[in-house]
């Protein structure tokens, strides 16, 4: 039977990059002789299109590529955290503020939190693109303002800006990877490539609990941080450095990243509103009363038993604050948020609820643990503080290590339980382990027994990304993401305020009974307890009873880690998994 129009039964075939004009006629009347060389194109295009290989391949071509434009914002943004540790405690006595030095790492995480949960939501309004430069603008504009300030506080507040576009700097990429490629994809480049540069650096080690006299210097950076500092005049200056850094990765990504390829998920209508109507989509009140919550919490968690009593008014009254917003924050999503900043609908869902819980509990223990081995082997061994840094490199080959394996399994085998689970089994080793052989005599290749944690976490982050992103709609993936790295930028500061708490306690009771019978013994114990340098300096029976002491309090914090990880277990058994889409 002939074609409508066409008497001899040929159909006009459309010619690629050809289309319908005014002139085109509504009825065919001829086929040009092209036609089938345009068919046998057309054939042999679709073919090599449905071939297994081919969308794979491609997949890998665009995901290096973006990858390849990305990664200096990431370095950058992760690099950070470890160039002030390593010279925040100088930065500060240059300002004659030792007693602030920790609020410059406080300050940076304490935006950060507050703004993860938050980016999601504004990329999917505003686009990937326009929120990534925002972040990196906002990080940038903190980086050249530290070099500028000429005060501590000057210095602290733009630390906070900073971690305003740090928050985004990290998520959004991930976002942006996990929207371009599949979830099978996205297992070996994240895992491999993006997981094991977001946490080859030194993880925290503040100075936020006064067992420290003097902050460790991150063994990987230090050395380039002091040199920025003497190159510079001094104070703040050396933070600058990172300004032009992320102003390059402004323009590569202004120049190669096309903004079309990473707009998120909309309605068909959305791309045709102006700024103004899309300001209007956002949910201000739900933003700002989430803000309050957790900044409240995390403030409660970084100053109190540290920098002032747990039973200080201030405590109570970021308490209050603390509920009162968070209990603001979930009627108005419940209730009249038409474009939630964070739906709650989402905690429901088993991948989101048990991806965040087993990176948060497994980000407290891992950085809880960052934060005692300094001081354990300043104790035990009367090495410096950059000597005791360098102790921690077995858990940061950990980290390389662990995201290595769990992107190669996830990727070959398509499932990521097993991974899930991996991780707290390797941390409950390694705190089994410390609590056996961490004695008042451990030596420097005792630090060997905290390469399980580091592989657990870095088995975690990977996994638990992969879990994540399949286990929720497209249209939720950016807000999930943010909100999982919330989870372990909260686990991160709780991990240091609890280890902080117990060892203090611990050492309250410990130093009292071992120096009970002891002449001047309170004097040695109050001071002991607030200056390692004047533990190292002790001699004979007296140092060997404080040392003893903290050994006991070391062992305290360990057994919460230990709490914790077995916690992670359990919940990682509860996990669905799903076959990766």
């Amino acid at each position: 039977m002939a074609a409508p129009g066409s008497p001899d039964g040929a159909v006009k075939l459309p010619v690629e990059g050809a289309g319908p004009g005014q002139t085109t006629p509504l009825l065919i009347t001829e086929a040009p002789a092209t036609n089938y060389s345009a068919c046998e194109e057309s054939v042999a295009t679709i073919t090599t299109s449905d071939e297994p290989d081919a969308p794979a391949t491609r997949d890998k071509r665009s995901i290096v590529g973006l990858l390849a434009v990305l990664l200096l914002g990431v370095f950058v943004s992760q690099a950070d955290s470890t160039l002030v540790l390593a010279s925040y405690g100088q930065i500060a006595s240059d300002f004659g503020s030792l007693q602030d030095a920790s609020w410059l790492m406080s300050s940076y995480m304490l935006a950060t939190c507050v703004a993860q949960p938050i980016y999601g939501k504004l990329s999917d309004i505003f686009g990937r693109h326009a929120m990534l430069q925002v972040a990196y603008t906002l990080f940038a504009v903190g980086s050249i303002l530290g070099g500028l300030s000429r005060t501590m506080w000057q210095l602290i507040i733009t630390r906070a800006v900073q971690g305003l576009g740090g928050a985004g700097m990290v998520s959004l990429v991930s976002i942006i990877v996990a929207g371009k490629t599949s979830v099978s994809t996205m297992a070996y480049y994240f895992a491999n490539r993006l997981q094991i540069l977001y946490h080859s650096e030194t993880w925290p080690n503040t100075e936020a609990t006064s067992t420290s006299s003097k902050p460790s210097d991150a063994p990987l950076v230090a050395s380039l941080a002091d040199t920025c500092r003497k190159a510079s005049d001094g104070d703040g200056a050396s933070l600058a450095g990172q300004g032009p850094l992320t102003i390059l990765a402004m323009v590569l990504v202004a120049v190669n990243l096309e903004t079309s390829s990473v707009y998120p998920h909309q309605t068909a209508d959305s791309g045709k509103l102006n700024l103004w109507e899309k300001l209007k989509r956002v949910d201000l009140f739900g933003a700002a009363s989430l803000s309050a919550a957790i900044l409240s919490l995390l403030l409660i968690l970084d100053i109190g038993g540290q920098k002032v009593p747990w039973d200080a008014p201030v405590v109570f009254i970021l308490a209050a604050v603390g509920i009162v917003s968070g209990t603001l924050f979930v009627v108005a999503e419940r209730c009249w948020a038409k474009e939630p900043i964070f739906p709650l609908y989402l905690l429901s869902n088993r991948a989101v609820a048990t991806s965040c819980l087993l990176l948060g509990l497994q980000t407290f223990s891992q950085v809880a643990l960052m934060f005692l081995i300094p001081a354990y082997f300043q104790v035990t061994q009367n090495v410096t503080p950059s000597q005791a840094g360098a102790l921690m490199v077995p858990s940061i080959v950990g980290n390389g290590v662990g995201a290595l394996i769990a992107g190669a399994m996830i990727s070959k085998y398509g499932r990521y339980k097993f991974a899930l689970m991996l991780s707290p089994i390797s941390s409950l080793l390694c705190f089994a382990l410390l609590l056996v052989f961490w004695d008042s005599h451990t030596t420097a290749a005792g630090a060997l027994l905290v390469f399980p944690s580091g592989l657990g976490t870095g088995t975690a982050f990977s996994s638990l990304f992969v879990a994540l992103a399949n286990g929720v709609q497209e249209k939720d993936m950016a807000i999930a993401v943010s909100g999982l790295y919330l989870s372990g930028s909260i686990g991160a500061v709780s991990g240091i305020s609890a280890a902080s708490a117990i060892l203090q306690i611990g050492l309250q009771s410990s130093l009292h009974k071992a120096l009970a019978g002891v002449s001047n013994g309170q004097e040695i114990a109050r001071r002991a307890s607030s200056d390692l340098t004047y533990v190292q300096g002790l001699k004979g029976k007296i140092h060997d009873l404080v040392v003893g002491a903290y050994v006991t309090s070391f062992k305290g914090s360990f057994w919460m880690c230990l709490s914790a990880a077995g916690i992670a277990l359990v919940i990682s058994l509860f996990a669905k998994e799903k076959r990766l889409r």
